[in-house]
């Protein structure tokens, strides 16, 4: 399930004005690009990346075949699932269907992939066919794909049923030749983080700004002022963020969170990368 609130309403979904060319992107060098909602492509130094993709017109249940019954974007995705290219590695944060999108899912799935999906999430799994899907709890690595990738524990859940309460919810640190990403996927405002990578300089967070509201939503995600000082608190050079404008998921408008970041980012906005779904970044040498 999502966790979302508000009531699906008649509106129209505009075409995502940037599109990412990840076949002209560099081996050498980290590049990022944000695809809508959670889901980034990211070229880690020639370790291909796909985070959260959801690359469909809805997120939901999928009753039958690739059928999504749920909430219609507002933004196309930047990049459809036939356009990604290959990948080495597939991240899912947690099983709520906004980051765990079944159709899109199948569409990636491949015996050159690796995917990795959080603690009693490996069920969902059943039937796609990778060249491994790796379980991971919170304080788990593993090296990857030439990738370091380590499971964070956060403040959030990850089932796709309301009483099912086994399945976790991580945020990601991926490490490769002295970079080092944190890819929150969903979590409240917390400490746990800060704990967790405290000592490890953090290069890009990637941080969820929406579906805050109402406040009973806090308990699950960040408020925009929450996101920027978890990201502070972990000295992040750079920022990234993301969980907003491209679905109705809680009762704040969809352009509030950004404006929000943005004044809370106050004389600080270069930090913030990425801005606009499509938008590709290099971290700078």
């Amino acid at each position: 399930m999502t966790e979302h609130l508000a009531e699906e309403v008649e509106h129209e979904t505009t075409t995502a004005r940037l599109h990412p060319t990840p076949g002209k992107w560099s081996d050498n060098e980290v590049t990022v690009a944000w695809l809508g909602h959670a889901s980034f492509l990211i070229n880690f130094f020639g370790t291909r990346i796909i985070a959260d993709p959801a690359l469909g017109s809805r997120i939901g249940i999928t009753p039958i075949g690739d059928q999504t019954i749920g909430p219609r974007r507002y933004i196309t995705a930047a990049l459809n699932s036939g356009q990604v290219g290959p990948v080495d590695l597939l991240l899912i944060s947690h099983a709520h269907t906004d980051h765990f999108d079944y159709p899109t899912l199948r569409q990636l799935q491949s015996p050159k992939t690796i995917a990795v999906t959080a603690k009693n999430t490996l069920p969902l799994w059943q039937g796609m066919k990778f060249q491994s899907i790796e379980e991971m709890h919170w304080g788990d690595s593993r090296s990857l794909a030439g990738v370091n990738v380590k499971a964070i524990e956060g403040k959030h859940w990850g089932a796709r049923l309301p009483w099912d309460k086994s399945m976790e919810a991580n945020s990601l640190l991926l490490s490769k030749n002295g970079v080092t990403i944190f890819f929150g996927g969903d979590t409240a405002y917390t400490d746990l983080i800060k704990h967790q990578l405290a000592g490890i300089p953090i290069d890009l967070a990637i941080m969820g700004i929406g579906a805050y509201s109402p406040k009973s939503f806090e308990r699950m995600h960040a408020t925009p002022e929450q996101a920027w000082k978890m990201a502070e608190d972990m000295s992040a050079k750079w920022i990234i963020p993301m969980h907003w404008g491209t679905f109705k998921l809680s009762n704040e408008p969809m352009g509030e969170p950004i404006v929000r970041f943005r004044q809370a980012a106050s004389g600080q906005i270069e930090k913030i990368a990425i801005q606009e779904v499509g938008g590709t970044w290099v971290l700078p040498h």
